[in-house]
């Protein structure tokens, strides 16, 4: 039988019991430091009797170092030969009627996207006639299927794979079949009867629609910053005293699209992204070394940010063109070259033959952002023109970041979190249609930036990781040229 005073004990013995394994546990097998000990067993006290004890945290394992894989860009510009691309990608135009049809994209994962588009202005070489797009779309012009069925300039669907772009397209003749037979009866003599019709639905909406053209005030407003982008233009001179290599024009127009996942009845998915040109220096950017050798001339420049239902910011771009114009310079090894075309060479004793003067070289960085990490949103809104930081101005070396500039948030956060590569194109004709096409793909989120069917890369590279003397090197995407 058991004694009286052991009554009531059982809870205390319990919690005695609890604490001795706690100790146990928080000290055996693992070395800890003496003010380590009491947090320890703390918290093992707090894990066997299953309450929150109040404990010091226990301290967050750490991140480990990035790698150059974790810097390598999901895909590269497109590298055209004729109507096929690289492995990378392969673009093609469909004609449906007259003049309308879909600029077909299929992708290295499968994945494909049709945009609508008029016939009449894809060039028959492949081009995609974004000098024409672009109008089109400040027009707010639809492309005409027939049957009464039209949709915006521009409006992209998205596939999981090619079998359901061919489901798609399948739905899409099937469809216009229908309302064709539905005005269209047959007659024999006198009489006429209905013709048959399959019955099938509208082609679904667009995953990706035009949104329409804005000012800068305008998104300014919508990203609730304080508009110190609207003063007068920066001459480049100014520019050249700060360092500046581009920056946001006061006076900017931004191409908007949409993309609702293809549910527009849930707002809560949906993305928008504005794309603008950026003025950029012609006297800091007229003999830039280029990351694929030899040293280039900007032709053009385009940022684009995607803001999401919330408004946060989650991506953000930097695009910019340049023509060669120099095979002399250093290479992606940082060997000095010298010559030109195929006959150049490297200090180093490289061959670098993949550059010549004329070819186009497309220089894209991007960073995506935590919609909840407010310290980043918020470096990214004062550099759009915002109350701190550097307002809508790009230093030099943060076109291509692979230096760290820590006096400038905007710029440390490229180098420390962006992605960046570089691609040399041959055999372009037209260099500011070149430049164009870049910006209409980067507005619709699409790898269209070849102009001629003689277009090809020839060679890439990407920024790895902060290596130990605080350079990014550039390193060879072998994936984009093949």
């Amino acid at each position: 039988m058991r004694h009286r005073t052991d009554r009531g004990a059982t809870g205390l013995q319990t919690v005695a019991i609890a604490v001795l394994a706690a100790l146990l546990v928080g000290t055996t097998g693992v070395i800890l430091t003496t003010p380590e000990i009491p947090a320890a067993v703390c918290r093992a006290v707090g894990d066997v009797v299953g309450r929150d004890l109040g404990c010091t945290p226990a301290t967050p394992t750490p991140e480990p170092p990035a790698t150059d894989q974790d810097f390598e860009p999901d895909k590269c510009k497109v590298n055209q030969t004729g109507d096929k691309y690289s492995g990378v990608v392969q673009v093609a135009f469909v004609r449906i009627g007259e003049n309308a049809g879909f600029t077909v994209t299929e992708y290295s994962d499968g994945s494909v996207t049709m945009m609508a588009t008029n016939g009449a202005e894809v060039g028959a070489a492949g081009g995609f006639g974004a000098d024409v797009a672009l109008g089109e779309l400040d027009a707010a012009a639809k492309v005409d299927f027939g049957g009464g069925l039209k949709f915006d300039y521009g409006s992209t669907w998205t596939f999981a794979d090619k079998a359901q772009a061919d489901q798609f397209r399948d739905q899409l003749d099937d469809y216009l079949a229908d309302q064709w037979a539905l005005s269209h009866p047959a007659c024999y003599g006198m009489v006429c009867v209905p013709r048959p019709i399959h019955g099938t639905p509208a082609p679904p909406v667009p995953s990706t629609t035009f949104a329409g053209i804005e000012t800068q005030a305008s998104v300014s407003g919508k990203l609730g910053l304080s508009g110190t982008t609207q003063g007068p233009d920066m001459t480049q001179a100014q520019m050249t005293q700060l360092g500046i290599g581009a920056k946001l024009k006061p006076s900017a127009k931004w191409t908007m699209t949409r993309d609702n996942a293809q549910t527009p009845e849930d707002p809560s998915d949906d993305t928008v992204t504005h794309v603008t040109d950026l003025q950029f220096n012609s006297e800091t950017t007229g003999a830039l070394q280029l990351a694929t050798g030899g040293v280039g001339s900007m032709v053009g420049m385009a940022f684009s940010f995607t803001t999401n239902a919330r408004g946060e910011i989650t991506s953000l771009k930097i695009v910019s063109t340049s023509e060669v114009v120099s095979t002399a310079g250093i290479d992606a090894q940082g060997s000095v070259t010298s010559g030109q075309g195929d006959h150049s060479t490297s200090v180093g004793g490289q061959v670098s033959g993949t550059t010549d003067i004329g070819d186009m070289v497309v220089t894209e960085t991007s960073l995506t952002l935590d919609p909840t990490d407010t310290a980043s949103q918020q470096v990214v809104r004062d550099w759009m023109g915002g109350s701190g930081g550097y307002p809508g101005l790009i230093a030099l070396n943060s076109i291509n970041p692979a230096t760290p500039n820590p006096g400038d948030p905007f710029a440390t956060l490229l180098y420390t979190q962006a992605t960046s590569s570089t691609v040399n194109y041959d055999h372009v004709t037209d260099k500011q249609r070149f430049a164009l096409n870049v910006k209409f793909g980067l507005a619709f989120g699409i790898d269209i930036s070849s102009e001629s069917s003689q277009t090809s890369a020839t060679r890439a590279t990407y920024l790895g990781a902060p290596a130990a003397d605080g350079i990014r090197p550039d390193l060879d995407f072998l994936d984009c040229v093949r």
